[in-house]
């Protein structure tokens, strides 16, 4: 005969996660990448900000990203959050052989 195994419900979870977040009056969505403060040379990609409902504490969670690629989730508070600033748009370049 066989063993039975032991149902196990699951555990209420505690913790909120929203994909955005506003720093220095610019939003960062879910993918964005960041950088953190005192973490030099190494870029983030944004995940969300997690709240803790029991004890109310917050955090970030993002993957460090390595040769382009995710690596290592990591969690960082509010305030060492820094923004990449995403490169304009070029003009189009008006060619000017069409002119009368």
């Amino acid at each position: 005969m066989g063993r039975r195994k032991k149902v196990v419900e699951a555990q209420p979870n505690n913790l909120e996660t929203i994909p955005y977040m506003e720093v220095d009056g610019f939003p960062i969505n879910a993918g964005d990448t960041i950088k953190i403060k005192g973490e030099y040379g190494v870029k983030f990609k944004f995940v969300g900000v997690t709240t803790n409902t029991l004890t109310g504490s917050e955090w970030v969670d993002c993957f460090e990203i390595f040769r382009g690629k995710a690596q290592q989730f990591r969690a960082f508070k509010q305030d060492r959050i820094k923004r990449i600033p995403q490169r304009g748009k070029r003009a189009k370049r008006v060619n000017g052989t069409g002119l009368s």
